[in-house]
């Protein structure tokens, strides 16, 4: 009896044991400022008749601003400043925009994989508050996609930038 009650111990042991055992995927951390480097530089898209968007990304420190302006028949007229800052807690970024006219807004972003950038724009930080989505996907070093989605999913525009610098 000993036998027996020694025998299905072992193996209830083992059967607990050998389920509780599951294989761990090796998914390696996304290094966030890193990636972010590959929008360093000047980019252009073409966005409508006798009009570019232009955008001068540079690092500054482990943050990153972009001046955001366009081009309208030769003329320059700035749009937005774009502060970007690194959150290690949560491995996102987060961006506050000001606009010329003084309104701003935020944003959540993250890289995805390494050459897709997803950013849910919020109010005041807060994610719970997303109302539109855009997606950044580098094709090459001197060219990228930028994707506007609105708050259900849908998408409603896309700008090819260009590196120029």
């Amino acid at each position: 009896m000993k036998k027996i009650c020694l025998t299905i111990t072992i193996a209830a042991f083992l059967l607990i044991l050998t389920n509780g055992i599951q294989a761990q995927t090796t998914q390696t951390k996304l290094d966030q400022v890193e990636l972010m480097k590959q929008i360093i530089g000047k980019w252009q898209a073409d966005v409508g008749k006798d009009t570019i968007e232009v955008w001068e990304c540079q690092q500054y420190g482990k943050a990153f601003i972009v001046n955001v302006y366009q081009g309208i028949k030769g003329h320059k007229t700035p749009m937005y400043i774009n502060n970007i800052g690194f959150d290690s807690k949560e491995n996102k970024f987060k961006g506050y925009v000001l606009w010329s006219d003084g309104y701003y807004s935020t944003w959540i972003g993250s890289f995805n994989t390494e050459k897709k950038y997803v950013v849910d724009m919020v109010h005041n930080f807060n994610p719970e508050t997303a109302y539109a989505k855009f997606e950044s996907e580098t094709i090459n070093p001197k060219e990228r996609n930028w994707t506007s989605f609105n708050k259900e999913g849908v998408q409603t525009s896309v700008l090819k930038f260009i590196k120029v610098e």
